[in-house]
């Protein structure tokens, strides 16, 4: 059995292409709203849904008698990648992680490359007065210490729960944008110049993420950006690409659906 924990469009590609070569899966997402995105595929069913941390996983192993795990979650999701990665050690399970490939971030003055949340915040304080978060709900919290000197629009998916936690933070409801990515160059601009945006902050998620068509749409506006690094982890196996990851884990010979 393989356990695929998803999250990106890579690792619902992932889940089906695997689905399709007649393997029999699992997947695990964190949020309802990520469970809903394998409705329209027909695989709702092999979708699990929920946190787990490193006990979580061990028991899922062993429950499910998993044997592979492929790691498909969101480059910034460390602590995930460490919680399975240190069940798959306990339980002797073979752990493999796709990450997709970084962008390369241009040189400019405009763009502000820090290596953490904190950084991201601190920078923040020093740039223009309109701020726009695309980091995800996760950190928004992290910057409503600047939210009496600073005016802040977060960017975040349409889940309801998401939108309560802006709410309840202060964050009023004109400067919630809740819809589901990536964007274009083009659309980004748009927003930047509908909300006067003075400093955008983002991750570098990679193409698919929308990285590049963040970072040129603030350059072509004359905004600042504020790129966070990825986290740096080693693992035993890593891949970036969907292909190789799908030949790797039928070369093992896994197990096919009874």
């Amino acid at each position: 059995m393989i356990l695929v924990l998803s999250g990106t469009e890579e690792g619902k590609e992932i889940v089906r292409r695997l689905h399709d070569e007649g393997l029999s899966l699992l997947t695990t997402v964190a949020t309802e709203y990520g469970k809903k995105m394998f409705e329209p595929m027909g695989l709702k069913t092999v979708c699990l849904q929920g946190r787990l941390d490193a006990s979580g996983f061990s028991r899922l192993i062993q429950e499910k008698g998993i044997d592979t795990v492929v790691d498909a979650t969101h480059p910034y999701a460390i602590e995930v990648s460490q919680n399975a990665m240190n069940a798959c050690q306990k339980n002797n399970v073979r752990y493999l992680r796709f990450e997709r490939q970084e962008v390369e971030i241009p040189t400019h003055p405009l763009i502000h490359k820090v290596k953490t949340m904190a950084e991201a915040v601190e920078k923040s304080g020093t740039l223009g007065k309109k701020i726009f978060l695309t980091t995800g709900i996760s950190s928004v919290a992290k910057f409503i210490p600047l939210k009496n000197e600073k005016v802040l629009y977060v960017r975040i998916l349409p889940v309801p729960e998401h939108i309560a936690l802006c709410l309840d933070m202060g964050i009023p409801p004109a400067h919630i944008i809740a819809m589901h990515g990536p964007f274009s160059e083009d659309l980004n601009r748009a927003m930047f110049r509908q909300y006067h945006i003075n400093t955008m902050v983002t991750k570098d998620s990679g193409g698919v993420g929308g990285t590049p068509e963040k970072i040129y749409a603030a350059l072509n506006e004359g905004i600042d950006s504020i790129v966070i690094e990825r986290p740096r982890i080693e693992f035993p196996q890593k891949y970036s690409s969907v292909d190789d990851v799908v030949s790797v884990v039928k070369d093992a010979g896994c197990s096919p659906k009874a």
